[in-house]
C-alpha cells in the first residue's frame, strides 16, 4: 500500500517551520548569517525521530541525501532522518530523552499507553517553544493557527505543535462492498445501531465463514472504544469525561447511562454471534482481517477519504456509513505532534526545520513520497502515481505516514482519492464541532497513585465488559465498586478542579 492521509489506527505527527528568509530577500553573506542564527556559517546536522509501520525503506538514505540538498540551502541545516519502529518507539525515545541521546525533533502526542506528550512536558523532557516559533516560525504558526497550537500548551506554554492532518473526526462503520452489493443493504437506511444490528444480522445469516464485526483496530479495541462518547470529550484519558462536550462538567463514564446502555449491547452482539471471538486479544489490523475476507465490518475513526485509503489497504473497494457527529477535542489535536528535546543541541535549527515541514511542499513531498520520478510521477490530471513498472511490492520508498509530517495538506495527492481531498478535509476540521475543553490538558501528577489504581481495575474489567463476553448485570456493579474503591472520585475531583481553573484563564 502506498500511503496513510490519516490519523487512524495508531499512530503520530511532526512539527516544522520555514526560517526567516521568507520575509529577508537579500542574499548577502552577513544576511544569510543572521538568517540561520549561524554565525560561523557551519552546517548543523539534526536528528529526527518519528513512527515508522514497517522496515526501513531501501531508499531512505537516497531520500535524504535529496531532502539534505533542500535543507542545506534554506536552512544550512541537514537531516538525519531516525524511523523507529511503532512497537519500540515509546520505550526507545523515552531512553534517547533520559540518557541525552542526540536528538533534534521527534513525534511525540497524547494517545494513552503510546505517546505521552503530557508527562514528557511535566517532566521537563521537552523544549519551551513559544518564542522560537515566534522568531523562527511563521509557516507554523500561520498554517496551523493560534486555535490548534493553543491545544497543546500546558501551563500556558508550548511543547508540541500539532501536526496539520484530520484534526477532527467521526466513528463509521466500515464494510467491504462486495457484500453489502450482494445483499443490497441500502447504506442510506443505517442511521442508527439498531440498523447497524439489522446489517450484522444479514451476514451473520448468510455469509458463516465471516464474522460481521471486529469492534475497532488491533489490541483492546472494544464495541464501546468503537462508539464511545459521541457528543462528549474524553479529556485524554477516560478517568472524568464530559458526557456533553458543550458543558463543562466531569463525570464518571462508567457509571452513566450512556455506558450501561453500551455493554448492555455489546452482550447482546456478542450472545448473538456478531463480534469476531477474541477481538480483545486479537494481534491482526481490521484491514488484514478484512482483506483475508475473515470480517465483513469493522468501526473506525473517518475523515474524507477514508473509504479510498483502507481500500487501497484492503485490496477491494469499502464502503462506510457515519455513526457519530463530526467532533474536535485535546485529544484528537494533539495525537500526533512535533516538539524539541530540552538537550538538543541548537534549537533555533529544530524550529527551522520544523518550520520548513509546515511551509515548504517540496521538503514535505520528499518525506512523503520520496523522488519524483523515481519513486512517483506526476499524472495529467495533477495527482501522483507510481512510476510505469513500479507498484506497492516493489518502490524503494513507502512511509505510509504522511500525517506524520507537518502539513500534510501540502502534500500530493494519491491517484484515487479526491482531486479536492486537502480542502474537503479542512472543511471538516473547521465544520466540526469543537468541545469547549479544546485546548485543556490534565496534569495527573498529584493523583498519580489513583491513577494507576484505577487503571489497573480497568484492565481488569474493561475488556470482557465491552466485548460482551460477560453479563453486565452483574459485572458492572463490580466495576464501579472497584473503581470507587481505586479513588476515581478523587481523581474526577482534580481534574474538575484544574479544568475549571482553565476554564477561567482561556475566557
Amino acid at each position: 500500500m502506498k500511503k496513510n492521509y490519516c490519523f487512524f489506527s495508531i499512530i503520530i505527527s511532526i512539527m516544522i517551520l520555514l526560517a526567516a528568509c521568507s520575509n529577508n530577500t537579500t542574499t548577502s553573506n552577513e544576511n544569510k548569517k543572521d538568517q540561520t542564527g549561524n554565525k560561523d556559517n557551519k552546517t548543523v546536522e539534526l536528528t529526527m525521530a518519528f513512527l515508522a509501520f514497517g522496515p526501513p525503506p531501501k531508499d531512505l538514505e537516497l531520500v535524504q541525501a535529496e531532502i539534505n540538498k533542500l535543507t542545506k540551502e534554506k536552512i544550512n541545516a541537514t537531516v538525519k532522518l531516525l524511523p523507529i519502529n511503532a512497537s519500540q518507539y515509546t520505550q526507545q525515545t523515552n531512553l534517547m530523552l533520559s540518557s541525552k541521546e542526540k536528538l533534534d525533533l521527534l513525534v511525540t502526542g497524547n494517545i494513552p499507553g503510546f505517546l505521552d506528550y503530557s508527562g514528557q512536558s511535566v517532566k521537563g523532557q521537552l523544549l519551551p517553544l513559544d518564542q522560537l516559533i515566534e522568531k523562527y516560525g511563521k509557516g507554523i504558526s500561520g498554517s496551523l493557527g493560534e486555535q490548534f497550537i493553543s491545544a497543546g500548551k500546558i501551563n500556558g506554554k508550548t511543547y508540541g505543535v500539532p501536526t496539520i492532518r484530520d484534526l477532527a473526526g467521526d466513528r463509521s462503520l466500515i464494510m467491504r462492498k462486495d457484500l453489502v452489493d450482494k445483499y443490497k443493504i441500502d447504506l442510506s437506511k443505517i442511521k442508527s445501531l439498531d440498523d447497524v444490528e439489522a446489517v450484522l444480522k444479514t451476514i451473520k445469516e448468510n455469509e458463516p465463514g465471516v464474522s460481521p464485526l471486529m469492534p475497532g483496530q488491533v489490541g483492546a479495541a472494544t464495541i464501546v472504544d468503537g462508539l464511545f462518547l459521541p457528543e462528549g470529550d474524553s479529556l485524554g484519558d477516560n478517568l472524568g469525561v464530559l458526557l456533553d462536550s458543550s458543558e463543562l462538567k466531569v463525570t464518571n463514564y462508567y457509571e452513566s447511562d450512556e455506558y450501561s446502555e453500551l455493554v448492555k449491547l455489546a452482550r447482546k452482539w456478542n450472545k448473538a454471534g456478531y463480534i469476531l471471538p477474541g477481538a480483545a486479544t486479537n494481534k491482526e489490523s481490521a484491514e488484514a482481517l478484512m482483506k483475508a475476507k475473515k470480517i465483513f465490518a469493522f468501526i473506525s475513526s473517518s475523515k474524507p477519504g477514508i473509504d479510498g485509503q483502507i481500500s487501497k489497504s484492503v485490496g477491494s473497494e469499502v464502503v462506510s456509513v457515519p455513526l457519530t457527529p463530526i467532533s474536535t477535542n485535546t485529544q484528537k489535536v494533539t495525537s500526533f505532534m512535533w516538539a524539541v528535546p530540552q538537550f538538543a543541541e541548537n534549537p533555533q535549527k529544530s524550529v527551522e526545520l520544523l518550520n520548513l515541514l509546515y511551509s515548504d511542499k517540496d521538503l514535505v513531498n520528499l518525506i512523503d513520497w520520496g523522488i519524483e520520478g523515481k519513486h512517483y510521477v506526476k499524472t495529467d490530471t495533477g495527482v501522483i502515481d507510481y512510476p510505469q513498472g513500479v507498484d506497492a511490492n516493489t518502490t524503494g520508498y513507502a512511509l505510509n505516514s504522511g500525517f506524520q509530517f507537518g502539513n500534510q495538506f501540502l502534500s500530493n495527492i494519491w491517484k484515487g482519492d479526491s482531486p479536492d481531498l486537502w480542502k474537503e478535509m479542512d472543511s471538516f476540521n473547521k465544520d466540526a464541532k469543537a468541545s469547549e475543553a479544546l485546548g485543556f490538558l490534565f496534569d495527573s501528577s498529584s493523583v498519580k497513585t489513583e491513577v494507576a489504581a484505577v487503571s489497573n481495575a480497568i484492565n481488569q474489567f474493561k475488556g470482557a465488559l465491552e466485548d460482551g463476553l460477560v453479563d453486565p448485570k452483574t459485572e458492572l456493579p463490580k466495576f464501579q465498586e472497584k473503581l470507587k474503591a481505586a479513588g476515581i472520585d478523587k481523581i474526577i475531583e482534580e481534574k474538575q478542579k484544574q479544568l475549571d481553573k482553565w476554564a477561567q484563564q482561556n475566557k
